[in-house]
């Protein structure tokens, strides 16, 4: 997220209510990556968490963790989806162009989020690293 988004006060409630077409959109590009059900994937700009949760029901063996730069929208993330409900999946504050994986992640995913980041280099150095070898960035 930007320096000003990080500023910005999110409603994360109003937020989860409201952001149908943005789960609509996520979808699509979930159906797309035609997933194994083993991946470790990190989705960027992981808002409320719900899409972060539907991907982490589609890697039952895998792992998914979810970043945002919104602390509200994380502690909403997190007591919608807790571990215990949701075992493969966490939250963790990061900004998107700061992501300090290595090697970690199959894919790398943000849905209707990189219009905040103001430097798509940075973020996409990141992701880069964060990436294993042969793994696959995707966003829309």
């Amino acid at each position: 997220m930007t320096s000003s988004a990080k500023k910005m006060q999110w409603n994360a409630a109003d937020y989860a209510a409201n952001s149908t077409v943005q789960q609509s959109w996520a979808r699509e590009l979930i159906a797309r990556l035609k997933l194994r059900g083993n991946e470790h994937v990190l989705d960027v700009g992981c808002g409320d968490g719900k899409v972060t949760a539907e991907i982490a029901r589609a890697v039952p063996h895998g792992t998914v963790t979810g970043i945002d730069a919104s602390a509200e929208m994380l502690k909403f993330a997190k007591k919608m989806f807790p571990a215990a409900k949701v075992p493969n999946l966490k939250f963790k504050a990061s900004d998107a162009r700061k992501i300090e994986f290595k090697e970690k992640f199959d894919v790398v995913f943000s849905n209707a989020a990189l219009h905040w980041v103001d430097d798509h280099e940075a973020f996409l150095r990141g992701v880069s690293a964060a990436l294993k070898p042969g793994g696959r960035l995707v966003v829309s």
